[in-house]
């Protein structure tokens, strides 16, 4: 049954819903990272697109066929954990700009100092990137967020300002206000909990996935989602049957849409294997509408989603 979550009673063991109130021997949290409860709270929020929502795309879908001339700057609030989405989102935009034959100048603000994909222990992959996001005329701005937003204006963390008539930026993620009133949550603002279990250290039969809890890959990706789900849902089956399924380290395989070009980075460690990779090529686009219409038909359903096994 489809029903809003107004309130989780922990102790208690109850879920308040629009629905009705329900008991419970299990509880998983998967209310996701409070997108809009976030992007809500950066100062002039209202003069910008969130690309995240549907609402969000169409919205920048629509300034870019009514106007001819474009200055768009995309990027992302203070220690936002999902840079991905904002570089295919300046990617598709400066493809748009060319296809539709329209002015088009995009800035990509990242906040790490090395640029896209800055955060991976590895500097051949923002090397390769940066370098083709350049080619593409993107103009990148390394090492800054988003601290606040007018109409056509942005203020940058080192005190820079863009103009612009197109913003679109992605905020800082929490669990949301449910979590928080029940008492789930930490001074990280998400729900503390074991790994690999995925179950909260202050309620032993809560379980927290997805954007909600701490220690998820930076990332944010549905993938690791996924296999925090995989984990909890071991925890459970053996608990209450005794049966033992493996666990799984959390990992990106990350299909990355650039217009006319697409790109793959795969990104899955553990204590025995690292598997990192980065390609371009036209062909990756064809691979990202299959990824997707495979997520939307079976939620990706290969075998534990070619993750690698979690070690201690």
């Amino acid at each position: 049954m489809e029903s809003k979550v107004l309130e989780i009673r922990p102790e208690s063991n109850e879920v308040k819903t629009d629905k009705g109130t329900f008991d419970y021997d299990y509880l998983v949290v998967a209310l996701g990272g409070a997108y809009e409860e976030n992007f809500n709270k950066i100062k002039g929020h209202e003069n910008a697109f969130m690309h995240h929502t549907l609402e969000g795309f169409l919205g920048i879908k629509k300034v870019v066929e009514e106007k001819d001339e474009i200055n768009v700057f995309v990027g992302n609030a203070m220690n936002s954990p999902i840079e991905g989405p904002s570089y295919q989102v300046a990617f598709i935009l400066e493809y748009l700009g060319r296809k539709l034959g329209k002015r088009v100048t995009v800035y990509l603000g990242t906040q790490s100092p090395k640029g896209m994909f800055g955060i991976l222990p590895v500097d051949w992959i923002p090397k390769q990137v940066n370098a083709y996001a350049e080619k593409r005329g993107i103009k990148l701005i390394k090492g800054v967020y988003v601290k606040e937003i007018s109409r056509n204006k942005v203020l940058l963390s080192n005190g820079n300002e863009i103009d612009t008539n197109l913003i679109s930026v992605l905020p800082t993620l929490s669990a949301p206000e449910i979590a928080k009133k029940a008492g789930l949550t930490d001074e990280s603002g998400f729900i503390s909990v074991e790994h690999p279990t995925f179950r909260s250290t202050k309620f032993r039969n809560i379980f927290a996935v997805g954007d909600s809890a701490k220690g998820m890959i930076p990332a944010k990706t549905g993938r690791a989602a996924m296999i925090s789900s995989e984990n909890a849902a071991a925890t459970i089956v053996k608990e209450l049957s005794g049966r033992t399924l493996p666990y799984y380290a959390q990992g990106v395989i990350c299909m990355m849409h650039a217009g006319d070009y697409s790109g793959m980075l795969i990104f899955d460690v553990n204590k025995y294997v690292k598997k990192i990779d980065f390609r371009w090529g036209s062909m990756y686009k064809y691979l990202k509408k299959l990824y997707s219409a495979m997520l939307i038909s079976s939620a990706f359903s290969v075998p534990y989603h070619m993750a690698l096994p979690y070690y201690n």
